[in-house]
């Protein structure tokens, strides 16, 4: 990410702080998908497997 060179102190923090509530949704997100995996049952893993997958595979 080049254009990050250029930012300001400000604009740095923010682009930080955004990265970090990205890779907190994703954390929350996959620590669903392991609860919904130890504690679901057959049918709602494969459930939320297919949607997944089909989401994976769009465009």
């Amino acid at each position: 990410m080049p254009d990050i060179l250029d930012y300001t102190l400000a604009q740095l923090r923010g682009f930080v702080d955004a990265t970090a509530r990205q890779d907190a949704a994703r954390d929350a997100r996959l620590l669903s998908l392991i609860a919904i995996g130890t504690r679901g049952d057959a049918r709602n893993l494969d459930q939320t497997l297919d949607r997944l997958t089909d989401r994976a595979q769009r465009p």
